[in-house]
């Protein structure tokens, strides 16, 4: 029987969370006017789906400003900060809550980081010549979509909406990367797309119903409190191993990242450099939150004669070993950039579980400052080398790395720019590259695993040859076709916006490091 005092709190925390879920709820209109778009207007006109669906992702990133995660205790159980769940009493008598979203800080870094990384993508879209006199209502539709997956994702904190989250990213990138009909590459990519994903989402699925069945719960909180009878431990381990297999395909990571370059060099580059930079992001903002929830579970006996537990540590630092090794050597053979990047992006993940292996549940919010730092160098970084790649693409019809041939005769200051972000890929100073990899590799060190921080040195070395292979080509080869390239002054502010923050990361980087360091979980 429900009380008057339960079902005020449960009213209460209904109305606050329908007012926390308003970026969501922007987006899901956003999607729904952007699909209508098409069907009302006359004739292809791109610029205006554009400017809706900007608008839309505007109003998406006031409301999600104005989030404080803070919850009034007058009305809400103290300590909440979940929304859309239920209303749990502990044995003391104590009302608490379990919810479906997190609203806290750690998520709202990464919603904006997505969001960002969709609005830079826009004017890639308007620069990309097959998008060019098309309707792109569905297209801006689909990418805000997987925008609103991947938001679902970053916040999830019940094992059934980290499902629903994927997946829902997932289909919409599916469908956006096929989008031009009668490119053959764009079909293929889709569909290996799709097998992948449906393979990495059974794998993973399939994982969460072990651990649900040995939890008896779907929350995350739920899951650092259980112990396991040794008849378990077997399917402990098959059930971590598979739900990670499940992150590493939205991380593009090791074991997981064989559709990675297939999709990337099909699909168009605009939503490459999409995927490239936000589903990445998301993958790894689910992820972290999935880990330190879970933590390693003790496993003991029936008479409790032993305690063992899972090592996470180690499965992270291997993948991100092999992830490191497999992208850099991979891409050394690569003649097309797009794939070349594509490699280059599941080495990038690598680093990025470097600093992940090492974190731990009790660590502190500080701890998450490197991995946070080094997403927002590769943000500009990454978007900026594509969308060079859009732009050089657009005028040649090529995107091999012949085209590139003494490119900065033809457009020097895109060359300049595309060379900044290479060097900053690559991890040298003074870019915010090096600042971020100088700190995932302290962190790995201080956390016991000098092994990995040698593999990633390594690694880095590597990496040195086709990046600074693209700017050979770019600055010292003889260009086939003489002329100049001319872009459009708005296209190359924005990639010049993108470039610049590199050096200011790489230089005055501590306000960014401090910044960086309130967003842990």
């Amino acid at each position: 029987m429900i009380t008057k005092l339960e079902f005020i709190e449960a009213m209460a925390l209904i109305k606050e969370s329908v007012g926390y879920f308003g970026p969501e709820a922007v987006l899901s209109i956003a999607v729904i006017v952007l699909l209508l778009h098409d069907l009302f207007t006359k004739g292809a006109r791109p610029e205006r789906a554009a400017w809706v669906a900007s608008g839309f992702l505007a109003v998406a990133g006031l409301l999600l400003w104005r989030q404080t995660g803070v919850h009034d205790p007058d009305h809400i159980p103290a300590g909440s900060s979940e929304i859309f769940g239920w209303l749990v009493t502990s044995d003391a008598g104590e009302v608490g809550h379990k919810g479906m979203l997190a609203i806290d800080g750690f998520g709202k870094f990464f919603k904006v980081f997505v969001l960002l990384g969709t609005l830079v993508t826009i004017p890639m879209c308007l620069a990309h010549p097959a998008f060019k006199n098309r309707r792109m209502g569905e297209f801006y539709a689909l990418l805000v979509a997987a925008t609103l997956g991947m938001f679902l994702m970053a916040s999830a904190t019940n094992l059934l909406m980290v499902y629903m989250g994927i997946e829902f990213a997932s289909m919409a990138s599916y469908l956006a990367v096929a989008f031009v009909k009668r490119d053959r590459r764009g079909s293929e990519a889709g569909l290996k797309y799709v097998v992948y994903g449906s393979v990495a989402s059974g794998v993973m699925i399939y994982g969460l119903s072990l651990i649900y069945g040995m939890t008896g719960s779907l929350h995350m909180s739920d899951l650092a409190e259980f112990s396991v009878v040794s008849a378990e431990s077997s399917s402990l381990f098959v059930a971590s191993v598979l739900i990670f297999a499940g992150f590493a395909y939205k991380m593009a990571s090791f074991p997981m990242h064989f559709w990675c370059p297939d999709v990337y060099e099909g699909a168009p580059v605009p939503f490459t450099a999409y995927l490239s930079v936000t589903s990445k992001a998301a993958g790894f903002a689910v992820f972290i939150r999935f880990l330190m929830a879970m933590g390693d579970v003790t496993v003991g006996g029936d008479d409790g004669g032993y305690v063992a537990s899972f090592g996470w540590q180690g499965l992270i630092g291997g993948a991100a070993a092999f992830s490191m090794t497999a992208g850099n050597v991979a891409a050394l053979w690569q003649t097309n950039l797009k794939r070349m990047l594509a490699y280059s992006s599941i080495a990038q993940a690598g680093y990025l579980l470097m600093g992940v292996a090492v974190l731990t549940p009790d660590g502190g919010a500080e701890q998450y400052g490197p991995i946070l730092f080094y997403f927002i160098a590769y943000f500009f970084m990454n978007l900026g080398a594509f969308f060079v790649v859009t732009l050089v693409a657009a005028k040649t019809g090529s995107e091999d790395l012949d085209g590139y041939r003494g490119l900065i005769t033809r457009a020097p200051a895109l060359t300049i720019l595309l060379g900044l972000c290479l060097i900053s890929l690559l991890g040298l100073p003074p870019t915010g590259g090096f600042i971020g990899k100088l700190q995932l590799f302290q962190m790995a060190i201080s956390g016991g695993m000098l092994w990995l921080a040698v593999v990633g040195g390594i690694n880095t070395a590597i990496s040195a040859y086709y990046y600074f292979r693209i700017i050979k080509v770019a600055t010292l080869d003889e260009a086939e076709d003489a002329r100049p390239l001319a872009f459009d002054w708005s296209f190359m502010t924005l990639v010049a916006i993108l470039a610049v923050p590199i050096l200011v990361l790489g230089v005055a980087f501590n306000p960014v490091v401090e910044f960086t360091r309130q967003f842990g979980l």
